[in-house]
């Protein structure tokens, strides 16, 4: 079974759960979800089955939107709601509103350095931060460079504080959450998280987990910029793009950093190209090559 779901990830569980939960009701073992939301976060969580697992990379540079809220006073050593209390801020309310949005604008806009939460995904000597953290062991994670897109204000009651932000890949709401605190020196951390859209998939989109939801390949992407959809009829080269032969599509025109996706009458994705990487860039080669057994 190929196919996409976006669903809308409740507060309390992991993105595995709902891959899990994807697998039972679908009966389909292959099921991978685009992007990890923390079990404390909600919202848009993009699902894949089958050999669409395939095709992750396709969300790799998508934007992502969120609506975090913080609350001044204290940090967290997960930087989040569910960590243990760290440091105590100033408790003056002496931040005014005016305040935050020049910070948003000044100094979380663009391109910025970032240093991940020390409860994080990253890899440190080969070993997932967490694991490290949660261990106790002590251990340094390096300012990355990340893209803040738009930032905006959109409540302010002190000690907290609602923050609407579209951001690139790669980027913690949590870090940005800390650092406007450590700015002010109040201290702060993540209360609340909304991811509310990844690319053009909105909150609005997400359905249940059911195969009357699946989404096809082209409803997934007839609307990518950098993905141009054929329909191909001719079986004869339909195998021929099945059997992943380079030569097959070497001489077909593609944009540079783009992608051709070839699709049966059915909507099934039978092969992807892309310009070659190898030396000669001027040939093509195969992103994504399906499942034969699937047009048997």
């Amino acid at each position: 079974m190929n196919g996409f779901l976006i669903i809308d990830k409740p507060i309390g569980k992991t993105s595995f759960d709902m891959v899990y939960e994807a697998r039972k009701k679908l009966q389909e073992r292959r099921v991978g979800h685009v992007g990890t939301l923390d079990p404390f976060a909600s919202g848009v969580l993009i699902v894949a089955l089958g050999t669409y697992t395939k095709l992750f990379f396709l969300f790799d540079d998508l934007e992502k939107e969120y609506v975090a809220q913080g609350v001044f006073g204290e940090s967290k050593n997960t930087d989040d709601n569910t960590g243990t209390t760290l440091n105590i801020g100033l408790k003056d309310n002496n931040i005014e509103k005016e305040d935050i949005i020049n910070l948003l604008e000044n100094s979380f806009t663009g391109d910025i350095l970032q240093k991940p939460p020390m409860f994080s995904a990253k890899h440190v000597n080969g070993k997932r931060a967490y694991h490290l953290a949660r261990a106790g062991i002590d251990f340094e994670l390096k300012s990355v460079p990340v893209s803040i897109h738009n930032i905006e204000l959109l409540n302010y009651n002190y000690p907290s504080f609602d923050v609407k932000m579209s951001v690139s890949k790669g980027t913690y709401i949590r870090s940005i959450i800390r650092d406007i605190g450590e700015h002010f020196k109040h201290l702060a951390y993540t209360d609340g998280l909304i991811r509310t859209r990844i690319g053009r998939y909105a909150i609005d989109n997400c359905s249940e987990i059911s195969v009357d939801n699946l989404l096809s390949f082209s409803d997934m992407f007839s609307k990518n910029e950098n993905l141009k959809i054929e329909v191909i009829e001719d079986d004869n080269f339909r195998d021929k793009l099945l059997t992943g032969n380079t030569q097959t599509v070497e001489n077909i025109e593609v944009d540079e950093k783009k992608y051709i996706a070839f699709v049966d009458s059915e909507d099934r994705l039978i092969a992807m190209i892309r310009r070659g990487t190898n030396l000669d860039k001027t040939k093509n080669a195969y992103a994504y090559v399906s499942d034969k057994k699937l047009f048997s």
